[in-house]
């Protein structure tokens, strides 16, 4: 597998994807070897629950990480006796035709249509779209994390892609502990969580709490990924109220706090693939509230989520303000979110499904 940070995932959606699904498939009976990112796994243990890990270093700038770690990657699995390479990211698709070349067998996933994401200049995204081209003209198996992505290779490739969701854990609660460091409570905040980039729009919502008159905070959990401006922007949005609360990335048993603890969550984003925080907040038993967009939607419904119009602050304060009056109604709406997404978005039926697209591309 290629295409990610790294494992154990730190955090982002591809690397917990990666990990879920790669131990998974340990489990039955495959070999599984990941190339990780020299950078950011400073320990480098050499498996993971059974998955071989590889470190390959990478030009860190946002341009150059992906290409350059990709580059490395694509040619060292082309000369070892893989069965299949699995890419992540549509940005990588360009590069399974080395291990191709090679005779191996290629599966790529669509996380995404990257090119939609607005950290991304003009020759960034040429580069991303040539590289989605690229995808099925090596014909490659492709597999799509959600109906709108398959919906779009249709329409402009004519190519039919198959649709295997991301997955969930349902988890345990935990009680604040190391988060108290933060002044904070239990049903005491709004909680955001992911990373700061632009088009998960955090300054939209910092704008709306602001407008909004409550004792309740707003905590912005997470970190930016060659974003450090857009995050700059956003704390000097917030610097004049003091119950915006920036955590920095939170991981493993300081994430299932904020989750366990906060009294619903936020995801205003302008673009997803198939957001794994909206899947985790729901484990959580956590009413989200989020922007209109076709990922979220194809996730969450009125039954188990609220949603505002996208990028539309003054839509975005009413629904905050809404849901921190009506307690109740939020709480039933996270229970009936917890039993939707313990039923439908179970990673052990996510892996049989990927085993069965990796068998597909070895007949084919």
């Amino acid at each position: 597998m290629i295409g990610l940070r790294g494992i154990p995932a730190g955090s982002g959606g591809i690397e917990v994807a990666v990990e879920e699904l790669s131990t998974r498939l340990v489990k039955l009976g495959c070999d599984v070897t990941v190339f990780c990112r020299s950078q950011y796994c400073p320990e480098k243990p050499a498996q993971f629950k059974g998955v071989k890990l590889v470190y390959i270093p990478a030009l860190d700038t946002k341009i150059t990480e992906a290409i350059s770690h990709s580059t490395i990657s694509s040619s060292l699995a082309a000369i070892q006796k893989f069965d299949i390479v699995h890419f992540h990211a549509m940005s990588n698709g360009a590069f399974s035709l080395i291990p191709k070349l090679a005779g191996k067998k290629t599966v790529v996933t669509f996380h995404g249509l990257d090119w939609e994401r607005e950290k991304w200049g003009v020759f960034a995204r040429i580069y991303i779209k040539s590289s989605e081209f690229m995808t099925f003209l090596f014909r490659n198996k492709v597999i799509s994390v959600s109906n709108k992505i398959k919906d779009y290779c249709k329409k402009k490739y004519h190519a039919d892609v198959t649709v295997i969701p991301n997955g969930v854990n349902i988890p345990k609660s935990r009680l604040i502990n190391s988060l108290k460091r933060f002044c904070l409570k239990k049903d005491g905040y709004v909680l955001f969580l992911s990373r700061i980039v632009p088009e998960k729009e955090v300054h939209t919502l910092i704008r709306a709490f602001k407008r909004v008159k409550t004792n309740q905070k707003l905590v912005v959990a997470g970190g930016s990924t060659h974003t450090d401006a857009y995050l700059a922007k956003c704390k000097e949005l917030a610097k004049d109220d003091p119950r915006i609360v920036f955590t920095g990335p939170l991981y493993g048993s300081e994430k299932a706090e904020a989750y366990s603890n906060c009294s619903f969550f936020v995801l205003p984003s302008t673009i997803e693939g198939m957001p794994i925080v909206l899947l985790e907040a729901l484990s959580f038993a956590k009413c989200p509230l989020v922007s209109d967009i076709r990922e979220n939607l194809e996730v969450v419904d009125d039954k188990t989520a609220f949603s505002f119009r996208v990028r539309d602050v003054n839509d975005l304060a009413k629904k905050l303000d809404f849901m921190l009056k009506n307690n109740a109604i939020v709480r039933k709406k996270g229970l009936a979110g917890r039993a939707m997404v313990r039923k439908k978005y179970d990673w052990d039926c996510i892996a049989k499904q990927t085993l069965k697209v990796y068998e597909e591309a070895l007949r084919k």
